[in-house]
């Protein structure tokens, strides 16, 4: 008798992270397939599902495309005639990252409102929450309803 695998909750934000951080360090350039679905469960030791839920966050984020037929490629906007800017929430929430894991904003900081981001870059409401909305799923940041937004404790640096 096999058991099926358990994978812990939040394990797809994990993955994602990781392959994030490769995309953004150069592990992976632009143009480079991304590893076949098999050979992520078997680093990470997680079912197919949990990868391919990892796969489309970055999708979504347009930091990988797929080719049907061939594989996922990190994305390469200078060969991709249809390729725009990043929408105005993930870059703010690009910035806000990079705040974050620079030390800028430190573990239990108080982040700024949404009518604050919304006057700084000039942005509806609705794309600073977005925006934070992004951070509070990749686990970067907490809200606390009726005081604000704050850094987590157990950021990883």
């Amino acid at each position: 008798m096999t058991t099926a695998r358990r994978t812990t909750w939040g394990a797809y934000r994990r993955i994602t992270d990781a392959l994030r951080q490769r995309i953004t360090d150069g592990t992976y350039t632009p143009g480079t397939r991304i590893p076949a679905e098999a050979a992520l469960c078997a680093e990470f030791d997680v079912t197919r599902n949990t990868v391919r839920r990892a796969l489309s966050v970055l999708q979504d984020e347009d930091l990988v495309k797929i080719r049907p037929g061939v594989g996922r490629f990190v994305h390469d906007p200078t060969t991709d005639p249809t390729a725009q800017a990043l929408p105005r929430y993930l870059s703010i929430a690009a910035d806000l990252r990079q705040q974050i894991i620079t030390g800028h904003l430190a573990p239990g900081d108080m982040l700024p409102s949404e009518a604050q981001l919304k006057k700084r870059y000039g942005v509806a409401r609705y794309t600073a929450r977005r925006a934070f909305r992004s951070l509070e799923e990749a686990d970067l940041i907490t809200c606390v309803h009726g005081k604000g937004r704050y850094v987590r404790q157990d950021v990883p640096r």
